[in-house]
């Protein structure tokens, strides 16, 4: 006689857990599975947001043919940072079809709790994204851009060819 007591007690409390489970409501799909970008710029903007926030801890560019690194001074920073302040929405692009595989630079930017990669393809063409980012890269035309303000020309200066 227990052993039923325990086993119909051991079902009752199987079968609560269960319809528990059921009993939730949150909604998954409205903010796990987002497949779109919610605009072209995104990355963009977290990464200024954080530059407006705290310098960054690291900071350095990286010549990828043959991998030579040079970090980057205070006034490098500057240059950066002036570059994404004249960005506008014609700026940001798809991502064009002429862009090489290969980055020639890479810039890092590495933030308290973030941390961003700058491929810089040309003297037009650049993408952001963040160490762990789920959407595409965001796409920059830096052709018409000042020139004192392309990343291009910043590392073609620090790390020549």
């Amino acid at each position: 006689m227990n052993i039923n007591i325990k086993k119909c007690i051991l079902l009752i409390m199987c079968t609560f857990f269960s319809l528990s489970l059921f009993g939730c409501s949150y909604n998954f799909s409205k903010n796990i599975f987002i497949k779109s970008k919610p605009n072209n710029y995104y990355y963009t903007h977290l990464l200024m947001k954080d530059l407006s926030l705290e310098k960054p801890t690291e900071l350095y560019a990286l010549y990828m043919n043959f991998y030579k690194k040079k970090d980057l001074s205070k006034e490098d920073l500057s240059t950066v940072t002036q570059f994404f302040n004249s960005l506008n929405n014609n700026s940001f692009i798809e991502k064009p079809a002429d862009l090489p595989v290969k980055p020639l630079y890479k810039i890092f930017l590495t933030f308290n709790e973030n941390k961003y990669m700058i491929n810089v393809y040309n003297e037009n063409f650049i993408s952001i994204y963040p160490w762990d980012g789920a959407y595409n890269m965001d796409y920059i035309d830096t052709s018409k851009m000042y020139k004192a303000y392309n990343l291009y020309g910043l590392c073609k200066n620090l790390i020549p060819k």
